[in-house]
């Protein structure tokens, strides 16, 4: 059974990379901490003010290990909340081995994944949310998603949800005190303040919640999905963006018989762009589930570039044509998302192979958002699409926006929302106050779930066991 994290034990793990390097560091936290290492420095440890880095030897027994930088920290303040030491070591495989076996031996146990970070948590150093962007941070592998793991861990997400919460007890405890004072049939709290009050929040969770898609787009990379007839140039583009050929291309019909997804960064902004299978009507089975699964990925994508070949749209019957075809894709793309209940991706038609016609002027087809015109083949048009396909997402990271990014966060929202709506709808529909609190108390324990005031063992589990062992 799993140690607890608040248990009286001190806890050692690496906190950096397995393996050979420059440095490694090996984290020490707990009550014990000073004087385990302390011991190891034979005690060379103790005098040390904390916060400030020594340079001492490691022992072994009687044997030197290896010579170290020593960062101490007392608690409170430090990290975990409790006393931390940091011992920077040579990154020999060797040494990391024995020093944890040593600490081990001094009385450490190993620590859990996450476990540095939860005692953070549970000694009120972050709260939970807080505590989830550290390992967003972590995982950061490209800009946009760095800087919303940064703004979650400033705080701004949680103090937001806190103000929501402050709001949602003090008009709790009125309904409350209601039932107090049941016979004198009174009212404490203003029915009409509570009304504004609950509206202005419901609408601000709405936006909230209407963010999601955005911030899980930048966090995972903006999902782009290229359709489209068969040779209308779609795995061209594919590499184009990519510069290197990735997908095939053929003149043959039907060449691209699944999605090729690839991944692909533009100004700081990760894009999963995917090549799917040609759309038309087959009866080759194996092309027509690439066909079914160009659909599942235009579903959930937040773009859909629809591509056109140019020499198709040069006279009147032609665009006719090529409208209806866009008109009935962005139907089939809208229904494809509703049913996963997604949000609709912006639906850009793209005019191809303008090297070969031109493309003609101010023609913007019924069923498409956008219209961009480009040769993939020439590479002609590609700077204003990636500027294009970028451009929402840089300006929601320069508003500096919350984004919600966490499944768990808009579930929560979620569910905060239609308890506050019930609650709502039962004071216009006359209800009294101890049904009304009902409500509230559940929309402030969705609330507590968010940063952590209410914390049932499996979520603190479930979370914390995700992190990397050493964090």
């Amino acid at each position: 059974m799993p140690a607890h994290p608040l248990d009286g034990t001190t806890i050692c793990a690496l906190s950096t990379p397995p393996g050979r390097g420059g440095v490694a560091v090996v984290r020490v936290s707990g009550p014990n901490a000073w004087k385990v290492v302390d011991g190891l420095c034979q005690g060379r440890l103790a005098k040390c003010p904390p916060g400030k880095a020594a340079l001492r030897t490691l022992h072994d027994g009687d044997t030197l290990l290896d010579e170290a930088l020593i960062l101490p920290f007392k608690g409170p303040v430090s990290f975990t909340g409790e006393d931390v030491v940091e011992c920077h070591i040579h990154g020999s495989p060797f040494i990391v081995q024995r020093l944890m076996e040593c600490l081990i031996d001094a009385g450490c146990r190993p620590a859990l994944p996450g476990e540095f970070t939860q005692r953070a948590f549970l000694h009120g150093k972050r709260d939970l949310a807080q505590a989830e962007a550290i390992g967003d941070l972590i995982d950061a592998d490209h800009a946009g998603a760095h800087r919303l793991a940064l703004q979650q861990l400033g705080g701004g997400f949680s103090r937001e949800i806190g103000e929501f919460r402050e709001a949602l007890i003090e008009y709790t405890a009125l309904m409350e005190l209601e039932l107090d004072f049941g016979e004198e049939d009174v009212e404490f709290a203003d029915r009409d303040g509570y009304r504004q009050h609950v509206t202005s929040l419901l609408d601000r969770i709405a936006q909230l919640l209407d963010g999601f898609s955005t911030g899980r787009a930048i966090a995972e990379g903006v999902p782009v999905a290229i359709l489209g007839a068969p040779n209308r140039g779609k795995s061209t583009l594919l590499n184009a963006l990519l510069k290197e050929d990735r997908a095939i291309v053929s003149n043959t019909p039907g060449t691209t018989r699944d999605t090729l997804e690839e991944m692909l960064t533009l100004d700081g902004i990760r894009f999963r762009f995917i090549d799917t299978a040609g759309l038309r009507d087959t009866s080759d089975d194996i092309e027509a589930e690439g066909i079914r699964r160009a659909w599942i990925k235009a579903a959930s994508a937040r773009f859909i570039l629809y591509l056109i070949d140019a020499r198709d749209i040069q006279d009147d019957a032609g665009r006719r044509a090529a409208e209806q075809e866009i008109q009935s894709a962005a139907m089939t793309q809208q229904k494809a998302a509703d049913e996963l209940d997604e949000p609709a991706g912006t639906f850009i038609a793209v005019i191809n192979k303008t090297d070969l016609a031109p493309a003609p002027e101010g023609w913007c087809p019924k069923g498409a958002d956008e219209v961009l015109t480009i040769s993939a083949e020439e590479r002609v048009g590609l700077g204003s699409l990636e500027q294009r396909l970028g451009r929402d997402y840089r300006s929601a990271l320069a508003e500096d926006r919350i984004l919600v990014t966490n499944l768990r966060h808009r579930e929560a929202l979620q569910r905060t929302r239609e308890a506050l709506q019930r609650a709502l709808d039962g004071l216009n529909a006359g209800l009294s106050g101890d049904l009304l609190a009902v409500d509230h108390k559940e929309a402030l324990e969705q609330l507590g779930r968010i940063t952590g005031v209410v914390t049932p063992d499996d979520l603190l589990g479930h979370i914390f066991g995700n992190f990397c062992i050493g964090k």
